[in-house]
Parts: structure tokens; C-alpha cells; sequence
């Protein structure tokens, strides 16, 4: 019965993004199910949570039924919907249409990597199942919330130690950071109230859905950008591989990886957003940004890199765009200085300490020495700097993505560079988790700038005359 009720509290959030999300995409769209169900799980399991919050904030007591019910009821005005829907005239899966004109090898590649990418989840899976919670910041910042709430049936507040010894512990708690967002605390609330009672094991699995809904969204979107099949699953097979990123499911408490999924969908759906003015990618790019800030603190710094990339793709041809534009940035960049770690930029424009340096060599040690990432940090680079020799006309195309990567790259080096959480990097203790919110989006513009690379061999190549 345990296994029934898990099972339900997974499928509820995952059925209500899709069905909602499959009314929004039209059904000749690339890659539509994998689209809609990466996608839809992902913005259903950071809704659910919202739906405890709000039951809470109207007085009421955590509970399962409530949150269950709405969900349900909302899936069933979805699918509603999609029945009345009408059939649209034409070919309604190009996705095996584009998967039949690939070679054979291109198919076997194609399978071979899907198979290894579901015994991957499926060991995982077990990882999950066999271990209680571990990572000493799920226990220290996140599990703790989740749980008094579970226990209290209510979201008791938070606050500082000193609070705390100044209320004498009546009425309140602390941790380590009491002002973190709710939804990952609500997220594993919602899997031990479905239950029942306390888990830790269970009440992680939805790190597995994750990972899993991450690979769909990436692979179709991809699509969507025109990238073929083979090539897409290829980097799908490298970003869901990454040995950082299976770490945090493996060992689930963390809120990086949902951090990390939900930035890059928000980056994909502005890419294809601008690229092919889609409403529905304007929506995600909506949903995602909002949702961000209801992760991680970092989540606000990563929402607001989204908006120059978006000036920055729409100015060229909106000359009221660009003029605003400009204010706008200014204000960004102070938005950015200010939410990371305010406290330490005086210090920083006083002086270049060694203690920065020590930073500096903690993210290369991170990033290129140490098994965190295979060999992304070096592709990155090389794939970088071949796109230089893309006719400038292809590289326009990327501007919008490549400017929210370059301000979030520059936050992130400033952030472990130039303030106090440079001890962070010099022991590598924060500097890999941050990495993964990054990670998956550098993943996608190194996909598409790959793309563009193999399809017009701009490498350079030996003269005929030469020997």
C-alpha cells in the first residue's frame, strides 16, 4: 500500500504539468512527449509544494487529501480539454518521421544511449530506496524544515539562533539558514504526508523525477532548435552522466539539482522563445523565472540573468527595447552586486586579496581537476572558440542565451573570487553545488553551438596544394 500512495504523490504533480502543458503545445511540435512530460513534471513537482504553502497560509493544516484533490480536479479540466481539442490536419509525430531518415548506426546510437540512460536512473533509483538522508546540508538546512512542518502539520517559522535563544525556543525553530525558501521542504512534506509517516528514503524520489524530467526538457528543446536526433540524445547522454549531478540524486536533500533544471529550462524556452516566437516558450520562461526564486536564494540572482539575455536578443530590432534596455542592465548589475554576499564588496574594491586567489585555484581544481564533471570543462572551451569561426549572421542567433550564461558565469566567479564565500571554493565545499546550477545550461549552448559547428565543418582544414 506504502508503494501505491508513493507512487500517487509522484504522479499527481507530474500528470497535472504535463496534461496543462499539452494543452499549451500544439501536436506537430518536435519531440512533443518528451517536451511536455520533462517540462510538465518538473514545473508540477514546484507546484505541488505552492498548493501546501497556500493551504497553510489560509489557516488550514498540512494534508494530503486537500493539495491531492485540487491536482486532481485540475487534471481533469486538462484532459477535458484535450479531448475537445481538435485533430490538427497533417503529420502529428515528426519525431519518428526525423528518427526514420537517420542512418543505421545513428539508430543503434540513439537506442544505446536511451538504454544506458534508463539503467542509469533505474540504479539510481536503488541508491535512493536503500539509503536514508545523508548529505550534511539536506540534514543541516533543508530536512530540518521539512521535519517540524511534517511533524506540526504547519509551517512554524524559522528564524536565527539569536531569535531563537531570545524566544526560548516557544513557538519557533533554527537551523542553519531559516530563511531558505519552502518548496524543497514542502516537496518532501508532501511525499511523507502521502504516507503517512517519516521516510527519508521515499521522500527523495522526486530527485530521481527530476533528473529524469531534466533529460526530456533538454532533449526537446534541442529538437525544437533543430538539432537531430542522434546529436541531441548524444548530449543529453553527456549532461544526465555527470558524475556531480548523479551525486545529487544519489544522495538527495539538495536543492542544486532543481536549481540547475529549472534555470536551464528557463534559458531553453528563452532561446527557442526568441528564436521562434512559440507563446507557449514565453510561458515556460515565465513559469521557470518565477519558480527559481522559490527554490535557493541563488535562484533570484539566476531569474534576474535572464533579463539582459532577453534585452539583449530583442534590442536589435526594438529601438525603444534598447534604450530601455540599457537603464534596465544598470539596474541588474547592482541587483546582482547586491545579492551576492553584499557584506564582502567593500573589502573587494579595497583590494585583490590572496585569499580571492586561493578561490580562483578551488574552482579550477573543481571544475578541471576533479571528477565532477568528465570532460564538460574542457569541451566547453574548445567548442567556444571554434563557434568564433561561425559566420556572424549564426552566432546573432545564440546572443540571447550566451549573454544570461556570460552574466550568471561572472556572478558565479564573483561570487567565489571576491567575497567571503571564497572559503567555499579554497575547500570545495560550495563551489560544486553551484556548479550545477550552471551546468546544465552551458550544456545547452554547448549543444547547439556543436550543432551549428558540425553542420558547417568550420574547423580549419590543410589547402589542397598542402603537404
Amino acid at each position: 500500500m506504502e508503494s501505491v500512495v508513493v507512487l500517487l504523490a509522484l504522479a499527481l504533480p507530474v500528470t497535472l504539468g504535463s496534461l496543462w502543458l499539452g494543452v499549451l503545445v500544439p501536436e506537430d511540435t518536435p519531440a512533443r512527449i518528451p517536451l511536455i512530460w520533462g517540462h510538465g513534471a518538473l514545473l508540477g513537482l514546484m507546484l505541488v509544494p505552492q498548493f501546501l504553502w497556500l493551504q497553510n497560509a489560509l489557516g488550514l493544516n498540512l494534508s494530503f487529501a486537500l493539495p491531492a484533490s485540487a491536482s486532481t480536479i485540475l487534471i481533469l479540466t486538462a484532459s477535458i480539454l484535450l479531448l475537445r481539442r481538435k485533430p490538427v490536419s497533417g503529420p502529428t509525430q515528426p519525431e519518428l518521421h526525423a528518427l526514420r531518415k537517420t542512418t543505421a548506426a545513428q539508430k543503434w546510437l540513439f537506442m544505446l544511449l536511451l538504454i544506458l540512460l534508463i539503467v542509469r536512473l533505474t540504479l539510481l533509483g536503488t541508491e535512493i530506496f536503500l539509503r536514508p538522508l545523508f548529505p550534511w546540508d539536506a540534514t543541516m538546512h533543508w530536512a530540518t524544515k521539512a521535519k517540524v512542518w511534517f511533524e506540526y502539520r504547519s509551517m512554524v517559522p524559522f528564524t536565527d539562533n539569536l531569535s531563537w535563544l531570545q524566544a526560548f525556543g516557544e513557538g519557533v525553530f533554527t537551523d542553519r539558514h531559516p530563511n531558505y525558501p519552502s518548496t524543497i521542504p514542502l516537496l518532501q512534506v508532501w511525499m511523507n504526508l502521502a504516507t503517512g509517516e517519516w521516510n527519508e528514503s521515499m521522500m527523495n524520489l522526486p530527485w530521481l523525477v527530476c533528473l529524469a524530467a531534466l533529460g526530456g526538457a533538454f532533449y526537446s528543446q534541442l529538437r525544437i532548435a533543430g538539432v537531430e536526433p542522434t546529436l541531441s540524445m548524444v548530449f543529453t547522454y553527456f549532461l544526465l552522466s555527470m558524475p556531480l549531478i548523479n551525486t545529487h540524486v544519489a544522495l538527495a536533500g539538495y536543492a542544486d539539482l532543481f536549481v540547475g533544471a529549472a534555470y536551464c529550462a528557463a534559458l531553453m524556452a528563452l532561446h527557442n522563445w526568441v528564436s521562434r516566437k512559440q507563446a507557449w516558450q514565453g510561458v515556460l520562461l515565465i513559469l521557470f523565472a518565477l519558480f527559481l526564486m522559490r527554490l535557493k536564494i541563488e535562484g533570484y540572482m539566476w531569474s534576474l540573468t535572464l533579463a539582459p539575455g532577453l534585452i539583449v536578443a530583442l534590442a536589435a530590432k526594438h529601438a525603444v527595447i534598447r534604450l530601455a534596455g540599457i537603464g534596465l542592465l544598470c539596474v541588474i548589475v547592482l541587483a546582482l552586486f547586491r545579492q551576492v554576499a553584499p557584506e564582502s564588496l567593500h573589502p573587494f574594491l579595497q583590494q585583490f586579496t590572496p585569499f580571492s586567489m586561493k578561490g580562483l585555484m578551488g574552482i579550477i581544481k573543481s571544475v578541471f581537476l576533479h571528477a565532477n564533471w568528465h570532460l564538460f570543462a574542457y569541451l566547453l572551451p574548445m567548442v567556444a572558440a571554434l563557434s568564433l569561426l561561425l559566420p556572424l549572421s549564426v552566432l546573432k542567433a545564440y546572443r540571447g542565451i550566451a549573454t544570461s550564461l556570460i552574466i550568471a558565469v561572472g556572478a558565479f566567479l564573483f561570487l567565489f573570487m571576491f567575497t567571503v564565500f571564497s572559503l567555499g571554493s579554497a575547500n570545495f565545499t560550495g563551489v560544486g553545488r553551484l556548479s550545477i546550477q550552471l551546468a546544465p545550461g552551458l550544456m545547452f549552448l554547448c549543444a547547439l553551438l556543436s550543432n551549428e559547428i558540425l553542420a558547417r565543418q568550420v574547423w580549419p582544414t590543410k589547402t589542397p596544394g598542402h603537404r
